[in-house]
């Protein structure tokens, strides 16, 4: 029997299982005998530059390891809460989705680069090797800073990295 190999799927904002560019690549990838991997683990990441993770602490004296995700000018919450409401509603829909095709979603708190570093680390602890980190492009100054992260994060660890275009809308129709 031949070792694991986990293919490590970052969702952002790609939150929908119907019309997902990777889970359809990866529905594809899998009719073939052969493919990269032998798991897939998709991975959403509550980004402490966004929304405030202090709440995910399990005792109130817990200090939060990452700075309040307040606008850097204003000072404003990044995050109020219709939006926090909205995003776990969408989150635990796609958990459910994912669910209903026979797989799960690893919810995790805090930067996805150091979510992503591990992760890796811990599967190299079992002996586990990760195929490939994927994720889908995103706009915007933090969204390409986090890519940055994750990107360098997984070329570290000598693992594939792939950036997916989404291509549910076009910026210039």
């Amino acid at each position: 029997m031949s070792s694991p190999r986990v293919l490590i799927y970052l969702l952002r904002r790609d939150l929908r299982v119907a019309d997902n560019p990777i889970l359809n690549e990866i529905a594809r990838i899998s009719q073939h005998s052969q493919h990269p991997f032998t798991h897939f683990l998709p991975v959403y990441v509550f980004a402490a530059q966004q929304i405030e993770v202090s709440g995910f602490l399990s005792s109130d004296s817990e200090r939060s390891p990452f700075p309040q995700a307040r606008s850097q000018v204003g000072g404003f919450w990044r995050c109020g809460p219709h939006r926090a409401k909205f995003l776990a509603e969408s989150v635990w829909d796609v958990k459910k989705s994912l669910s209903n095709i026979g797989c799960g979603l690893e919810i995790r708190v805090g930067m996805a680069g150091q979510v992503i570093e591990a992760m890796l680390e811990a599967f190299k602890q079992v002996d586990t090797e990760v195929a490939g980190v994927w994720m889908t492009d995103e706009e915007g100054v933090e969204e390409k800073r986090e890519e940055r992260d994750v990107r360098k994060v997984a070329e570290a660890a000598q693992t594939e990295f792939k950036l997916w275009v989404d291509e549910k809308y076009y910026i210039d129709e």
